[in-house]
């Protein structure tokens, strides 16, 4: 088939559109994911930020309002410094997250690339386009993964450098630390 001249009902250039359409869809689905994953650690970070608050007003109620033990207030300001640490980690993680990437999508320089290939032959045109979306797609396809495991290292990833640790992590000590602090109210 090469060399011969392709008509407008030739295969390749009934095809072309449909397997760009599908190059467009797969790639329009990875940059998709990567707002996913981007709103969830924002929103993660967020949460667990106002929870640090709430725990930090919930033992301030308890140190001011009650006469405390020097122990109890000591134990409590080290699981609010035990928390905040937790909360920079995963601030850290949820960073690594949100981090912008340098995916390289269609740019000047890939449209003029196009422009000049436009004219060449359908399927040697066909062939250029795929291999471009293709390798847009493994691009962002390796960046989501990036992005997946710094988000939740249970995809995989058993590092203690993930958001969804220190999430958990912040929430388990805040729920410690109000219970203690109302515990020592009632001491």
């Amino acid at each position: 088939m090469q060399g011969l001249p392709v008509t407008n009902d030739s295969p390749a250039s009934q095809n072309l559109p449909i397997v760009l359409d599908e190059a467009r869809a797969a790639v329009e689905a990875e940059w998709q994911l990567a707002n996913r994953l981007d709103e969830k650690a924002r929103g993660q970070a967020t949460l667990a930020g106002a929870w640090f608050a709430v725990t930090q007003a919930i033992v301030a109620a308890a140190v001011v309002g009650a006469h405390l033990h020097k122990g109890w207030i000591y134990g409590l300001a080290a699981g609010l410094a035990l928390q905040a640490v937790c909360l920079v980690r995963l601030l850290a993680a949820s960073a690594r997250v949100w981090t912008l990437r340098t995916e390289r999508g269609v740019g000047v320089e890939s449209l003029r690339a196009m422009q000049a290939d436009a004219n060449a032959e359908t399927v040697a045109f066909a062939s250029k386009a795929v291999d471009f979306y293709a390798t847009i797609l493994g691009q962002a396809r390796n960046a989501n993964a990036e992005r997946a495991n710094a988000f939740d290292d249970g995809l995989g990833n058993k590092s203690y450098s993930s958001a969804m640790f220190w999430w958990w992590r912040v929430l388990g000590l805040g729920l410690v630390e109000i219970a203690l602090a109302l515990l020592a109210q009632v001491h």
